[in-house]
């Protein structure tokens, strides 16, 4: 009686499959980079805005939704995001002879305290624009709460960052908030945005 051992014979490979096999793994790696080139092309892509009035013209990431009020310039803002939208806000204010920089973030910072919450200001700096010129920041947190009554309870820590300029007697100030755990990523959104901003 004659057992069998249970090896089977060994699979032959012709040079034909090695190529093949070489092929698909090469086709395989190229269809890779080309979805990754494209998600980041659709991700980088912008739209411009220009308002004639303000003298200012803008390119923002596309995908973001735009809004105009009587508030501000213009907003524009990242729906993808669950929890608080990051948010680029371009407004502009009146400036006397006397005032200075410093006194219109406090300006603000005294009209934020009163409608956010556990606004906190972390400090100031300096921002150098396209043009070389340095303009003021100002650093600081708050605590958003969802207005929606289904996600009651639910609040996010945001940062965000002034950068305040002073120009033929008005003065810019770019907003931009995110949520404290993706602040530092968002970061490169603002920088991109403000080297773009012509004003």
């Amino acid at each position: 009686m004659e057992f069998e051992t249970g090896r089977s014979p060994a699979i032959q490979i012709t040079p034909r499959q090695r190529w093949s096999i070489a092929l698909s793994y090469l086709v395989i790696i190229i269809g890779l980079l080309l979805g990754m080139n494209q998600r980041d092309s659709f991700l980088n892509q912008t739209s411009a805005y220009n308002n004639v009035e303000a003298g200012i013209t803008a390119s923002y990431p596309a995908r973001w939704l735009l809004d105009e009020s009587d508030s501000n310039i213009f907003r524009v803002r990242d729906m993808s995001h669950r929890g608080f939208n990051t948010v680029i806000e371009v407004s502009s204010l009146p400036v006397s002879s006397d005032s200075a920089e410093r006194n219109l973030l406090d300006r603000l910072s005294i009209q934020r305290a009163q409608v956010l919450i556990d606004y906190t200001i972390l400090g100031y700096g300096t921002y150098s624009l396209p043009d070389e010129t340095q303009a003021v920041t100002m650093s600081y947190s708050f605590v958003s709460r969802d207005a929606s009554p289904f996600l009651e309870g639910l609040s996010s820590i945001v940062n965000g960052l002034d950068i305040l300029t002073v120009r033929r007697g008005q003065a810019l100030v770019i907003s931009f908030r995110a949520d404290s755990n993706i602040f530092q990523r968002e970061l490169q959104t603002l920088t991109t945005f403000v080297d773009n901003l012509q004003f």
